[in-house]
């Protein structure tokens, strides 16, 4: 299947209201499929206007993950805790909103920071990740009608990892495909290992009393066919990945494709065949529109998610603990959606934004929302306009 046929399966095309194209393969088992176009796009300034669906209750901050499981929208604010748990008492507080009204009516406390939230709908629970850089956990939470039924899982194999710089490796965003399939991200690979370090860069999760089990679906160093080629440059790349964390799944034929987000490398990773022994993988090199030279700052993205046409959008900006709500009808499906948050020390300097990633080119534009975000992170896209019809997909 060509990349154009690809496209034209999933509704891409170009968004309404001067909105560019944004193509999301639904497959890429065609390795004969010609390579995008190499020659920079510059798409016209998107725009969606944010409206406050609910604020941080009092006491608790730094909202990431969201997801949505039945009439609930639940988000994981993980207030102080650091990435491998830390300090000891850190506690993440897993909130549910009311889609309809934005009432607080669930509340959960998991130890540690909770860095993966989704929804798994077959078995009406949740599936939660915890501590993505180290001491890594796992956790189901099946709501009741009054409580809730939590069971924790250990990793086999642990996702961490000794090398030279000591012990790295831990869990991160999650999705579940049509089929069930839960499929996990590898954060913070150990890259200090001797010889050819090809870990995984996302797992496979199988759950077996309370063991989570992790199968390697491809590694960090696989090679993939690059989809925005410089010109006259190789049309395929060992992925060097050090940073793989959010990752969303989306329908399509032959198993669907796993969208992998690695943040710190300023890549996507496009997973396709993923029932085959070895999936087909596709790599997105990621630029800042209007970025020139070789120094330019590429972005850093959070999460991703394919969103557009009669639905709404749900945007977190961590900094100022609040959830934003935005209708889509104004982008084509398809349209890929992705949060920049503001950069910590080290990082590269972008600028925090909500934005739109071109998958022909890999140019990130900020969306203009009417609200000045502070740190957007955690996303959510709803296919259903009206709240009281709004159907389950897969979120993380």
């Amino acid at each position: 299947m060509s990349l154009r046929t690809l496209r034209t399966a999933l509704g891409v095309a170009t968004a309404v209201a001067a909105v560019t194209a944004v193509a999301v393969p639904a497959a890429m088992a065609d390795s004969a499929a010609k390579p995008a176009p190499a020659k920079a796009h510059q798409p016209a300034a998107p725009a969606l206007k944010l409206r406050l669906f609910a604020s941080a209750p009092a006491g608790y901050k730094n909202p990431d993950d969201l997801t949505r499981l039945g009439d609930v929208l639940y988000a994981a604010f993980q207030n102080n805790a650091a990435a491998d748990g830390t300090p000891a008492g850190s506690k993440t507080d897993i909130v549910g909103f009311e889609l309809r009204t934005g009432k607080v009516v669930r509340h959960w406390v998991l130890p540690g920071r909770v860095d993966g939230l989704t929804a798994d709908a077959r078995h009406h629970r949740l599936l939660v990740t915890v501590n993505e850089d180290l001491n890594s956990t796992f956790y189901t939470i099946t709501p009741t009608r009054t409580s809730a039924v939590v069971t924790h899982f250990h990793y086999s194999p642990s996702p961490a990892q000794k090398g030279s710089d000591g012990v790295n490796g831990g869990t991160d965003a999650l999705s579940v495909a049509a089929d069930g399939t839960i499929y996990v991200a590898h954060s913070n690979p150990d890259v200090s290992l001797p010889g050819a370090n090809n870990t995984a860069a996302t797992f496979t999760l199988t759950l077996q009393g309370t063991t989570a089990k992790l199968a390697r679906v491809y590694g960090v160093n696989d090679t993939a066919r690059i989809m925005n080629p410089v010109k006259g440059g190789p049309k395929t790349e060992k992925l060097g990945l050090t940073d793989p964390d959010s990752n969303r799944w989306v329908p399509g034929r032959d198993g669907g494709t796993l969208i992998q987000d690695a943040q710190a490398d300023s890549k996507l990773v496009f997973v396709s065949g993923l029932k085959d022994k070895r999936p087909s993988l596709s790599v997105l090199n990621l630029t800042n529109v209007g970025a020139t030279g070789k120094d330019a700052a590429t972005p850093q993205l959070d999460d991703i998610v394919p969103a557009g046409g009669v639905g709404v959008l749900f945007v977190v900006d961590q900094k100022a603990g609040k959830i934003y709500e935005a209708d889509t009808r104004g982008f084509r499906p398809g349209t890929l959606f992705a949060s920049q948050p503001a950069p910590k020390a080290g990082d590269l300097p972008n600028v925090a934004a909500l934005e739109v990633v071109d998958t022909r080119t890999g140019v990130a534009t900020p969306v203009a929302t009417g609200i000045k975000l502070v740190s957007p992170k955690g996303l959510l896209f709803l296919s259903r306009d009206s709240r009281d019809s709004r159907g389950d997909r897969n979120d993380g």
